[in-house]
């Protein structure tokens, strides 16, 4: 009977949305999030990994500065979105897209499979190749939150859709990447050519129209007609043969009442249409910033490389969050104050993949962790030879599978135990303790777990299922302020720019992490000097940004439906003059209501009411269309700049 419940309560979920969005937008929703993000994500970067350590024998500070360069896709989405809503093609504003990145990511993996490309080409095509990740899955949060507009009931359940896509098709990813990437059976150049099958996912169903995705002409053919329809209707709810004096009072308060509404929705207009102007403007600040300082890590090879580089990070990173706080202060002072220190925690996380090429097992016959070696070939066996760890792909594939499951545990307990903390506890709490689990890597490379009696397969794996659970703690709070602050009508722009600041913030963590690791020097194979002290002072800096809590993130708790935060001077400029305009519109409707209360046998005042709903409803659908003025608008600012 156990076994039966589940299927029968997964069945009635599928029945519902199938028969809600139809079966091609679900299995496309399936095959972006599972199949191209879940899937692709896990061969992608398990393949780029080992193939730049393993087969370009590339340096830890080298890759990281590689990793931060092909990461910049994900550092830039709030762009997609923005870009796909101002600039249609041929009439469709998300399945070109769509098919656009499913190219590139074949179009890639397809030269990174055969080619074997070098450092410098193959990071470039890993560039697509992210890009052909990261862009689908704005277009399908679009999508999802158009058709949550018509179906609200279903929001969550489209979101467990998304979201349960991508960790179920992860979790055993990440389990056969392990085992793929083993030279023995694929290795990491072979890999990048599944990532053909992960692009394939998004591209033909995207080719196939499976969005639903309708042309603007249509779309405008279908909201003029409901305009004409609406205004037949309205124009008919007027009795003319009732000339009495209340029937002219009542026409007269009709047109002020449009009158004023008109006036009331231009103002709102042009308030969204300067908090949208900021937004953007944050982003493109954002987006540049990314791409800037991407490059000079990623090419820049003049003398004193570490100075030139790590000058231009921290100035510009510096520069970026004075920049967004001063414009997005505009908008709303707690969204500015959570939009620099979602940034700013991540840029004083100086992570790196040292420990990855300290600890891996390369898998060649004569590789680092080789047995058997001959005396005159000093790349063999050197790793076993220094008592390194040596974990093989299949341990590290089934540590990254746990740590997808483990993460959903970490979102179990912060709904059971942390929603009712206040933010500014949670965020203390979970850099405290991210600080904690981080001197676990020191007990590792100082090889007290050996002391202990603990191997490092186990230790690896203690440590691998605590660090997902933490870093929810310190993710989940994000999520919620990001949902919380966001302006009515930019909240899909708003979440994406806090979501790029958040991947854009790790990868200037990860600059700094192999600008420290130049500093120490002698952090590489096969002796890895200063190892330990390198990680000891990484750990010190995550201490960092819990000085600036109480600075940035506003007050509150995650449960707390009030509002707690500060008026910006647009939303004070905003509310004042919206209060007049209400003033003026609420006074001719009250003498309607009451007419309508003293005769309620008239046609007149029920027409009167249909009337200004009408109105409301014009206002509205003007307000959607202003939107779409408001892109080009800014598109053309932009330009000009």
């Amino acid at each position: 009977m156990f076994v039966f419940i589940p299927i029968a309560a997964i069945k009635s979920y599928f029945s519902r949305l199938i028969n809600s969005f139809g079966w091609k937008y679900v299995a496309i929703i399936i095959c972006i999030y599972g199949l191209n993000q879940g899937v692709g994500e896990a061969v992608l970067f398990t393949a780029q990994r080992y193939y730049y350590f393993d087969v370009l024998k590339t340096s830890a500070k080298r890759y990281t500065q590689i990793s931060g360069f092909t990461n910049i896709p994900w550092q830039i989405k709030a762009m997609y979105g923005m870009l796909s809503d101002s600039v249609s093609i041929y009439g469709l504003r998300r399945t070109p897209y769509c098919i656009g990145a499913g190219i590139l990511g074949t179009i890639s993996a397809l030269f990174l499979w055969l080619l074997g490309a070098g450092v410098n080409l193959s990071s470039i095509l890993l560039v697509f190749a992210n890009l052909s990740i990261a862009s689908p899955d704005v277009m399908i949060d679009a999508t999802a939150a158009e058709k949550a507009k018509i179906h609200p009931k279903l929001t969550a359940d489209l979101q467990a859709l998304c979201w349960g896509s991508l960790y179920f098709c992860s979790f055993f990813a990440e389990m056969a990447t392990g085992l793929l990437v083993d030279p023995k059976v694929l290795g990491p150049q072979h890999l990048f050519g599944v990532f053909i099958i992960t692009s394939c996912a998004n591209l033909l169903p995207s080719s196939f129209g499976w969005l639903g995705e309708k042309r603007l002409e249509q779309q405008r053919r279908y909201a003029a007609l409901s305009e004409t329809e609406q205004d037949t209707t309205l124009s008919v709810g007027i009795n003319p043969l009732h000339n009495s004096a209340q029937s002219s009072q009542t026409s007269t308060t009709i047109i002020t009442t449009a009158t004023n509404s008109t006036q009331i929705s231009k103002h709102i207009n042009e308030k969204d249409k300067q908090i949208r102007k900021l937004i953007f403007f944050a982003a493109v600040s954002t987006c540049s910033a990314s791409v800037a300082i991407g490059l000079v890590q990623m090419f820049y090879s003049g003398p004193d490389s570490t100075a030139v580089e790590g000058g231009i990070t921290v100035a510009l990173g510096s520069v970026l969050a004075l920049a967004l706080y001063y414009i997005l202060y505009r908008v709303s002072p707690p969204l500015a104050g959570t939009a620099v220190y979602i940034f700013l925690s991540g840029a004083f996380q100086p992570l790196t993949d040292v420990i990855f090429d300290w600890s891996h097992d390369d898998g060649e016959k004569n590789g680092n962790c080789a047995k058997h070696c001959d005396q005159d070939d000093d790349n063999c066996g050197w790793a076993q030879q220094r008592n390194y760890p040596c974990i093989s792909s299949q341990i590290y594939g089934t540590v990254r599978a746990l740590a997808q499951l483990f993460g959903f545990v970490g979102v179990v307990i912060f709904n059971s135990f942390f929603k009712r903390w206040a933010y500014q506890k949670i965020y203390f709490l979970g850099q405290t303790v991210y600080f904690a689990v981080n001197l676990l890597d020191l007990v590792w490379v100082s090889r007290l777990n050996l002391r202990l009696g603990i191997s490092d397969k186990m230790f690896l794996l203690g440590a691998d299922i605590i660090t997902p659970i933490v870093s929810k703690l310190h993710v989940m709070p994000m999520f919620i302020l990001a949902a919380r602050l966001c302006p009515p009508n930019v909240e899909g722009t708003v979440f994406a720019l806090l979501m790029s600041l958040s991947n854009f913030g790790n990868v200037v963590g990860s600059y700094n992490g192999a600008g420290l690791l130049s500093i120490f020097g002698g952090v590489h194979e096969p002796e890895f000097r200063h190892l330990t002290s390198f990680v000891f002072v990484r750990t010190l800096i995550f201490l960092v940004p819990i000085f600036i809590i109480p600075c940035l993130i506003p007050k509150g708790a995650p449960d707390d439906d009030t509002i707690f935060h500060e008026q910006s001077p647009t939303e004070q400029n905003r509310q004042s003059s919206t209060t007049t305009s209400s003033e003026i519109e609420l006074a001719p409707y009250s003498v309607i209501k009451k007419g309508s209360d003293e005769t309620s046998e008239s046609t007149p005042s029920s027409s009167v009411t249909e009337r200004i709903e009408g109105e409301e409803s014009k206002i509205a659908q003007t307000h959607e269309e202003d939107y779409d003025e408001f892109d080009l608008e800014v598109a053309a600012d932009v330009v000009l700049l």
